[in-house]
């Protein structure tokens, strides 16, 4: 109550790119707080075993959930521009599948190292922009460009 609509992270296998997103999002600074604090959070979580196994179904359910025709057409696209053979996708599966704790612990690592090197971009109002610039340091504003 009183959040995001959604919030999410992604990856992409095929440039690199990881990312965390939020959308409809009134707690703008918190949120990048959370984001920010990501990388300690996981690396001093415990995954327990039915944990890991929850988030690998997830994961290939995600990979390997039904399409309709036009998603499939979709799909086969991106794999064809991204020259994304069946190979490269059973390699992501078989990677999935072998996740283990040392993993996130790991990846723990390399988002903490990421922290440093990374930009941050919002789309959202001037207003609730410049509110956020109030609230931070002058090593941290945002830069506000206006898109419309």
């Amino acid at each position: 109550m009183g959040g995001a609509y959604g919030g999410f992270c992604s990856f992409s296998r095929m440039s690199g790119l990881f990312s965390f997103g939020s959308y409809r999002d009134p707690n703008l600074l918190q949120t990048l707080d959370i984001y920010d604090a990501a990388a300690a959070h996981l690396a001093k979580s415990s995954i327990t075993e039915e944990d890991l196994t929850q988030a690998i179904i997830g994961s290939i359910g995600d990979l390997d959930s039904p399409m309709a025709p036009d998603q499939k057409g979709f799909s086969s696209l991106i794999e064809h521009l991204m020259e994304e053979s069946p190979e490269d996708r059973q390699q992501w599966r078989d990677e999935v599948l072998s996740t283990s704790s040392k993993d996130f612990a790991e990846f723990a690592d390399r988002l903490a190292d990421l922290k440093t090197r990374s930009t941050t971009a919002v789309v959202g109002s001037k207003k609730a922009l410049e509110d956020a610039n109030a609230k931070l340091a002058a090593d941290a504003k945002l830069d506000v460009i206006e898109l419309l």
